[in-house]
C-alpha cells in the first residue's frame, strides 16, 4: 500500500512541474475525489491544484466532486501542516505555498522557520567547502605550472604570487568556516 501511496505521490508532483493533464482517463473514471485530496493535502499542494484535476477529466466527460476533494485535502493538510513536517520542508529548501489553514499555519511555520535555518547554514557550509576544493585545486595547478622548465623567471614570480593569493583567499574562507561553526543553529 505504501508503494502505492508512493507512486501516486510521484505521479502528482511530476504532473504539477510539468503542468501537463493531473490525471489519466482511467484514473478520472475510477476517481475517489475524497483520496485524491487528501493526498493532494499530505504533500501541501495548493487548491489550485483541483481545477487541473478539472481539466484533466473534463476532456473525458468526467466532472470531479469539489466538495468530495476539498474535504480530502483539508484532512491532508492535517497530516502535512504539523510542526515536523514543516521543519522537514524547510530543512530540504522547500518553499511554503501558505496551503496550511490559520489555525494549523503557526506550529507548521515554526518548524519551516527552524528548518530553514539549518538549509540555509547548511547551504553556506556547502558553498564555503566547494570554494575551498576550488582554491585548492588552483593552488595545486599552479604548483605543478610552476615546476616546468619552460618558464621564465618573471612567469615563476608571477605564479608564485598567484599562488600566495589563493593561500590568503583560503584562509580566510577557513575562518569564515570556522566563525559559522561557531552560530550552527541548535534545532
Amino acid at each position: 500500500m505504501k508503494g502505492f501511496h508512493l507512486h501516486i505521490l510521484c505521479v502528482a508532483m511530476i504532473a504539477s512541474f510539468l503542468g501537463c493533464a493531473t490525471l489519466s482517463k482511467n484514473e478520472c473514471l475510477e476517481a475517489d475525489w475524497f483520496e485524491i485530496g487528501r493526498k493532494d493535502g499530505m504533500i501541501g499542494n495548493p487548491r489550485a491544484l483541483f481545477q487541473k484535476h478539472v481539466d484533466a477529466c473534463i476532456k473525458h466527460g468526467i466532472s470531479p466532486n469539489r466538495n468530495t476533494y476539498y474535504a480530502g485535502r483539508d484532512a491532508g493538510l492535517i497530516i502535512y501542516c504539523t510542526e515536523n513536517n514543516g521543519f522537514e520542508q524547510g530543512r530540504r529548501g522547500k518553499r511554503y505555498q501558505y496551503v496550511c489553514p490559520p489555525d494549523l499555519e503557526p506550529e507548521f511555520l515554526n518548524g519551516f522557520n527552524q528548518g530553514r535555518e539549518i538549509y540555509k547554514y547548511e547551504s553556506k557550509v556547502a558553498s564555503i567547502e566547494r570554494r575551498l576544493k576550488k582554491i585548492e585545486k588552483q593552488i595545486e595547478d599552479k604548483e605543478k605550472r610552476l615546476h616546468s622548465s619552460k618558464l621564465s623567471d618573471k612567469k615563476r614570480t608571477t605564479i608564485r604570487s598567484e599562488i600566495k593569493s589563493l593561500e590568503v583567499e583560503y584562509r580566510d574562507a577557513v575562518r569564515e568556516l570556522t566563525s559559522l561553526a561557531k552560530t550552527k543553529p541548535l534545532y
